[in-house]
């Protein structure tokens, strides 16, 4: 099994305020490791304040644990604070057992994790992989950039009701939740893309795993 490293930062954390965003990444961090312990092979750590690291199984998981990150941070600042990230596939050096600061890691998949996390900053992007199969990356950046233009087109509420829907995965039990006709959450799921984000990040996710083996 090949593992994928996920490196990333916050954009814009001075302009919100570098110690309030520290907070709210620091928390945003410790519900995504709960919800996703089984699929982390090293919990993500927070770095510096404003970055963080940690090691995922190659897989559908991973993809998820990057949008419950990125709808946490959007949902507790109003879309006033966002993530970019940096994914990195191929193996690690260290055993990783019990590893508690994944900074101290070393491997040819933080190396990519970090070229990609630059590549993100370079190109003004959010979500960036790089495997070295040109397949698989060509197949996700095109994936990842019909994402990413979905996203920036996201209210903190659509955040919300996306981040809900992952959460229950049935349209019929978040109508009755919000008082509302299957009709109408289905209509704006599929209006705003909230579907084929969800679609686009399995796909991708799939074929992480295969790749990964």
């Amino acid at each position: 099994m090949t593992p994928v490293v996920l490196s990333g930062d916050l954009v814009a954390s001075r302009a919100y305020g570098a110690d309030k965003a520290a907070r709210v990444l620091s928390e945003v961090v410790n519900q995504v490791n709960a919800r996703f312990s089984e699929a982390l092979l090293v919990p993500l750590d927070v770095i510096q304040g404003d970055a963080f690291q940690g090691v995922a199984v190659a897989g559908p998981d991973a993809l998820a644990l990057v949008f419950r990150l990125q709808g946490g941070l959007v949902g507790r600042t109003g879309g006033r604070l966002r993530s970019r990230f940096g994914l990195g596939l191929g193996a690690i050096d260290q055993e990783l057992a019990n590893v508690e600061d994944p900074s101290l890691l070393t491997g040819p998949a933080f190396v990519a994790a970090a070229k990609a996390l630059a590549r993100a900053r370079k190109e003004r992007r959010q979500l960036v992989l790089q495997s070295g199969r040109p397949d698989l990356d060509a197949a996700a950046d095109g994936t990842f950039g019909l994402v990413e233009f979905v996203w920036k087109r996201w209210s903190a509420e659509v955040w919300r009701r996306a981040l809900r829907y992952d959460e229950v995965a049935d349209i019929g039990t978040l109508a009755e939740e919000l008082g509302v006709s299957y009709q109408a959450v289905h209509k704006q799921l599929h209006g705003r893309g909230v579907l084929a984000v969800r679609a686009g990040l399995a796909g991708v996710g799939a074929l992480l795993k295969e790749v990964g083996g």
